[in-house]
């Protein structure tokens, strides 16, 4: 049994082309079926963004990690006040991650702002915390597309990871039970994968993500229909923010064992 998993990225318009690609994101496969992921977006005008999203992402996996048997066991007790201790730390580990980079080269925090949403899965569960914006929604096995957090009437808002207020302005959510589907996805997808009135995830969109996972043989196959994805559909087509995607989906009777590649 296990996850096949993958993220791409795909640049924003022409404009954008010899300008670093603001965003990043990376999923890791852990043992007894356990998958973690992060995904990152420079803020707008952070002139080293991109440097902040790469670091907040590895920061944030990297205590992830180290905390996964916790993140087990706190999923099937009483997960909420002990995953707000533990996303904290996160937190405050990716902020003291990104203003080290920052002294090392001597420029101000505020140049590597960037947001960030982490995840942990397991048979048990999914867990998840974000400062600022983008869409994480699962499926649980045998049942509909559901969001972990409430999205914004507003795009304007910035609360990035790098603020002095970002253990106040992080965001968790939890829940319990097998997830089947898993996609991150940044902001840009707002309008084309919710539903306007209701602002639910969107069955067009979400379906074909979910039928290029369901027959993956590899975490090769998932990384092949997201870029097939975000090169021809027309939700990504046209959009001028750099993008990334990342897909997860869990297999109860796979016997594969394979790393990411």
């Amino acid at each position: 049994m296990g996850w096949v998993a993958a993220v791409d990225f795909k640049r924003g318009g022409d404009r954008y082309a010899v300008q670093p690609r603001s965003n990043f994101g990376k999923v890791e496969k852990l043992h007894n079926g356990v998958v973690i992921g992060a995904l990152a977006d420079g803020g707008e005008g952070a002139a080293r963004g991109h440097v902040g999203a790469r670091t907040s992402v590895q920061a944030g996996l990297s205590v992830l990690g180290a905390e996964a048997e916790q993140l087990s066991t706190m999923l099937i007790g009483n997960a909420h006040p002990t995953l707000e201790a533990l996303f904290a730390k996160v937190t405050e580990t990716v902020g003291g991650a990104v203003g080290r980079v920052a002294a090392e080269e001597r420029y101000a925090t505020a140049d590597y702002a960037a947001s960030l949403t982490v995840f942990f899965a397991s048979p048990f569960g999914l867990a998840a915390m974000q400062v600022g914006r983008s869409l994480l929604v699962y499926r649980p096995r045998g049942g509909d597309y559901g969001r972990v957090f409430e999205v914004a009437d507003s795009l304007d808002s910035a609360e990035y990871i790098t603020g002095s207020d970002s253990v106040d302005k992080m965001r968790i959510g939890y829940t319990r039970g097998p997830i089947e589907f898993l996609c991150v996805a940044s902001r840009a997808f707002e309008p084309a994968s919710l539903e306007e009135d209701v602002r639910l995830p969107s069955e067009p969109f979400f379906r074909p993500l979910d039928h290029y996972a369901s027959g993956a043989l590899d975490d090769g196959d998932v990384h092949r229909g997201i870029r097939e994805f975000l090169r021809t559909s027309n939700a990504s087509r046209n959009l001028e923010e750099d993008l990334t995607l990342a897909l997860c989906r869990y297999n109860p009777s796979s016997r594969m064992a394979l790393g990411l590649r």
